[in-house]
């Protein structure tokens, strides 16, 4: 085994196999990758994986169709990924679906930017129709699904309140793709090529116990805020509380206007209550030339939200871990949507190792998202994920 390349395995009763490789050359990676993750004579229902958007796709999507053949791959590029060692950057990681505890099925939309809420019921329904087709008792309790989207597509709140709506008691998680923070193109994995513009939303019906949930780290402070004035397309905030965007955010934040950049804002994302629990909305850019804000989430004017103020972290985390462990016993995967804003306040933090070390324990794969989706929510700043268990229950 190359020390660019790794396989986790589990004592419990059941393996998933995970694995990665840091090997910057795409064909070493990808046979790192297929390699690590010893894929024997049954072909597996599915693999999901994340990659560095420093690798050439061109070429990374021609090794990975010669390496993994008819394989169903899933996957996207990322601003960094999740291994079975936790956080790397410049590297491809992923785990395998075996056909023994997983059925999955799959379907893209492309051009999502002009994505509109009909689509969104339409497209839920044809979904629902394929799982249906190969597991006829799918419900809530055995069936999941798994959102990849483009994350400079903007269209995360229509595909996610739609769609989230349309599959009902079947919980949806996801992330929005991302670039690192070029912000120029990201791409997603689906049908043996890589595109941009699309969704891919993987249903997945198994027999192994599993929980879907989100965590994020921050409380809701004292702070307050109107939204006066606000394009939710563009998700352009321009006024606070009757005043210029910059200047208002600032001061609640505790700094000057010229002092107040995406690390401030990283730190302090504004909340949202709905429903009696507060949801995170980050920043994208501060633009101090037309004293304006740019959200990764779009937001309308007349919203009242809160100035958040972090929490411990690392306790938030275990809890979220312990819980889910709890609820379903040993975790033998863990698929995870971590905000790119979290990642970078872990760096400078320096916790990042800390945060990796808890990752790892608990056999997570996943990616640093430009956004994150939970059932018909899209949100940042958090952590959305989908647990799998390691024993399976008794068949329906």
């Amino acid at each position: 085994m190359s020390e660019k390349q790794a396989v986790m395995t589990n004592d419990s009763e059941t393996e998933i196999k995970r694995a990665f490789s840091l090997s910057r050359d795409e064909r070493t990676a990808v046979r790192e990758f297929f390699d690590g993750l010893c894929i024997e004579k049954e072909k597996p229902e599915a693999v999901i994986f994340f990659c560095s958007p420093d690798y050439d796709t061109v070429k990374l999507e021609k090794e990975l169709n010669r390496q993994f053949g008819d394989i169903p791959l899933i996957g996207c590029t990322t601003a960094g990924e999740i291994t079975p060692e936790g956080y790397h950057a410049g590297s491809i990681t992923g785990a395998v679906l075996s056909r023994t505890h997983f059925t999955c099925v799959s379907k893209r939309y492309d051009m999502i930017s002009n994505f509109n809420i009909q689509d969104g019921i339409e497209f839920g329904r044809s979904l629902k129709q394929q799982l249906n087709r190969v597991a006829d008792n799918a419900s809530g309790s055995n069936s999941f699904a798994f959102m990849l989207i483009d994350g400079l597509s903007g269209a995360e709140e229509r595909v996610t309140a739609s769609l989230g709506s349309e599959l009902g008691e079947i919980n949806l998680i996801g992330g929005s793709t991302a670039d690192d923070f070029k912000l120029k193109q990201t791409q997603i994995f689906h049908d043996g090529r890589f595109h941009t513009d699309s969704a891919v939303v993987v249903m997945v019906h198994t027999d192994l116990p599993f929980q879907v949930s989100y965590t994020h780290h921050y409380v809701a402070s004292d702070a307050k805020a109107v939204i006066t004035e606000a394009d939710p397309i563009t998700r352009e905030v321009l006024e606070i509380n009757g005043l210029p965007a910059t200047r208002e955010y600032a001061r609640l934040c505790g700094v000057e206007e010229k002092d107040l950049d995406i690390v401030v804002a990283s730190k302090h994302p504004i909340m949202v209550k709905v429903g009696g629990t507060y949801f995170s909305r980050g920043v994208m850019g501060i633009n101090h030339q037309n004293q304006s804000i740019k959200f990764a989430c779009a937001i309308d004017k007349g919203v009242v939200c809160s100035i958040a103020r972090p929490d411990d972290p690392k306790q938030n985390l275990e809890k979220l871990f312990r819980d889910m462990e709890n609820e379903i016993g040993p975790l033998a995967l863990v698929i995870g949507c971590d905000c790119a804003a979290r990642k970078m306040n872990f760096q400078i933090q320096g916790i990042l190792d800390d945060m990796s070390q808890i990752y790892a324990a608990n056999n997570v794969i996943g990616f640093a998202s430009f956004g994150e989706q939970f059932n018909s929510l899209h949100m940042n700043n958090s952590f959305s994920c989908v647990a799998i268990g390691s024993k399976a229950r008794a068949h329906d």
